[in-house]
C-alpha cells in the first residue's frame, strides 16, 4: 500500500514537472521548435519516462491549455462572486482580475500564438477550449441578467458578450506589445471602461 502511494505521488510530481518544463519551452522556443527530449531534460526525467506520462508533446500542450482555461473560468467565477457580494469594491476587484490575467497573458504569449495553428488541425483541442469558453459566457450572462448591481443598458446577452470581448480583445492586443512598453495605463483604462460599462459609474 505504501509503495503504491509513493508511485502515485511520483507520477503526480513527474507529470507536473513535465507540464512546467513544456510550458517554459513552449513560451520561449515555441511549440513547433520544441521536442520531447528537450522537455524531458528540463523536467529532470528520462525521455523514456516522458512517454510513461504523455504520448507526445501535443498531449502536454493540450493539458497546459486545459489547465489555463479552467483557471480562467475559476478566476471569473471568483470575480463574479466578489462583484455580487461586495459591489462597493467592484473597481478594485476588476483591477485585480484584469492585472492578474494580463500578467498571465504576457508570460504565455508565444503559447497562445501557437494555439491557433494547432487548433486548426486538432478539433478536439478547440472543442475543449470552446466548452470552457461557453461556461465563461454563460456565467457572465447569468451575472449580467441577475445581479442587481449591473446597470441594465441593453440585453444581458449583449452585455455579457461585449464585456467578454472588451477585456479579451484588449488583453490580446496588450500581450503583443513589446516588453519594454509600460502597459499600466492601458490596464487602468481597461478597468475604468469595464467598470463603467457594467456598473454605470
Amino acid at each position: 500500500m505504501e509503495k503504491e502511494k509513493k508511485i502515485q505521488e511520483r507520477t503526480v510530481i513527474n507529470r507536473q514537472k513535465i507540464i512546467v518544463a513544456a510550458k517554459e519551452l513552449f513560451n520561449t522556443k515555441g511549440y513547433f521548435n520544441t521536442n520531447t527530449k528537450e522537455i524531458a531534460k528540463l523536467a529532470g526525467v528520462s525521455t523514456g519516462s516522458f512517454y510513461n506520462y504523455f504520448p507526445d508533446k501535443l498531449e502536454v500542450f493540450q493539458e497546459i491549455m486545459t489547465i489555463h482555461i479552467n483557471k480562467n473560468y475559476s478566476d471569473l467565477a471568483e470575480l463574479i462572486k466578489k462583484l455580487d457580494e461586495r459591489p462597493e469594491l467592484a473597481r478594485d476587484s476588476l483591477s485585480d482580475y484584469i492585472r492578474t490575467g494580463m500578467a498571465a497573458a504576457y508570460k504565455s504569449m508565444v503559447l497562445f500564438q501557437n494555439y491557433e495553428s494547432i487548433a486548426m488541425t486538432k478539433p478536439e483541442l478547440r472543442d475543449r477550449v470552446n466548452d470552457v469558453s461557453n461556461k465563461i459566457m454563460t456565467a457572465l450572462y447569468t451575472f449580467c441578467k441577475e445581479s442587481p448591481h449591473v446597470k441594465k443598458r441593453i440585453s444581458p446577452l449583449v452585455m455579457s458578450q461585449m464585456s467578454y470581448f472588451l477585456v479579451q480583445g484588449i488583453s490580446e492586443y496588450l500581450a503583443k506589445l513589446p516588453e519594454d512598453v509600460d502597459k499600466s495605463d492601458y490596464e487602468e483604462q481597461l478597468v475604468e471602461i469595464a467598470h463603467w460599462y457594467l456598473f454605470g459609474n
